[in-house]
């Protein structure tokens, strides 16, 4: 195996702790993602040692980037706080489909049977799982719709972030990609914090959770960063669909959130597709 391809996948893995983070966290959605995504950018400065230098078009490109993950994180997040974590996880994952579509219509990007097969299995797992809050089959959970909406918008900005970071980062340092992607998307969160009742850190104990969780943030996104150097964004993307799996798995047991029938059958759906996607022999990414 690849490392970068190893890299992805740990970042995948990390991905799948952020919406319990969220839900546990001390402060107030928005400002979650602000801290984490400060903290992480102080990190990754430290980590590349200061050399974060990037071509100016290439700079406004990626700090356009941390602009689409910025308002991916704050509406996902208040998804998060909003409805259950694996509806609000799940949901957000059309944006692998979203991905896929701009690079076969706009990029010309051939794609295997196989992964768009698997892709579109998937979303069906996603279908399968909005079925749930009009049936109460939704366990312990509390959906809704609104943040049902809210995570669905979010996809759609983070769609657009993955394609320029993917871009960006099969071309420049993927050190200084991260950096100024996560320190622009903090930027961007800042004003948010005035808008929230709880947006500062009061203590020690709610700097601490703030802090690991942006090193949390940070490893995860620098080796999703590192994988999209040689996987197509529209494979990482399909691949991200373990992240909910990972999620709904750690709800169970942190949150008490059991899923009912449909989310299962949702979720299942959902391994199945990524199953497919894997087993596709996709291009290799170019820029």
């Amino acid at each position: 195996m690849h490392p970068a391809h190893l890299a992805l996948g740990i970042g995948i893995l990390l991905s799948g702790f952020s919406p319990i983070l969220v839900r546990l966290s001390p402060l107030d959605p928005a400002a979650t993602a602000c801290w984490r995504l400060l903290v992480a950018a102080v990190l990754s400065l430290l980590f590349a040692r200061l050399r974060v230098a990037l071509p100016r078009k290439v700079l406004f490109a990626v700090i356009f980037a941390g602009f689409l993950l910025a308002a991916d994180l704050v509406l996902w997040n208040i998804a998060i706080m909003t409805t259950t974590v694996m509806e609000a996880a799940l949901l957000v994952m059309l944006y692998p489909l979203l991905v896929a579509a701009i690079e076969i219509l706009f990029l010309k990007r051939p794609m295997g049977w196989q992964l768009v097969a698997g892709g579109l299995i998937a979303f069906s797992g996603v279908i399968l799982m909005t079925l749930g809050p009009g049936l109460g089959s939704f366990g312990t959970g509390h959906s809704s719709t609104f943040g049902n909406l809210l995570a669905l918008t979010a996809a759609f900005f983070y769609a657009g972030c993955l394609l320029i970071t993917a871009r960006t980062c099969r071309g420049y340092d993927v050190r200084a990609v991260t950096f100024w992607e996560l320190l622009s998307a903090g930027i961007f969160c800042i004003p948010l914090l005035f808008w929230e009742d709880h947006g500062i850190p009061q203590n020690g104990q709610e700097a601490g959770f703030m802090a690991l969780y942006g090193l949390i943030t940070f490893a995860g996104y620098f080796l999703m960063n590192i994988g999209l150097t040689r996987v197509a964004a529209s494979v990482a993307a399909i691949l991200g669909y373990a992240q909910p799996v990972i999620a709904s798995v750690i709800a169970f047991f942190l949150l008490s959130e059991v899923p009912g029938h449909f989310a299962l059958l949702g979720g299942a759906t959902v391994l199945i597709g990524l199953a497919c996607a894997a087993r596709a022999k996709a291009p290799a990414a170019r820029g």
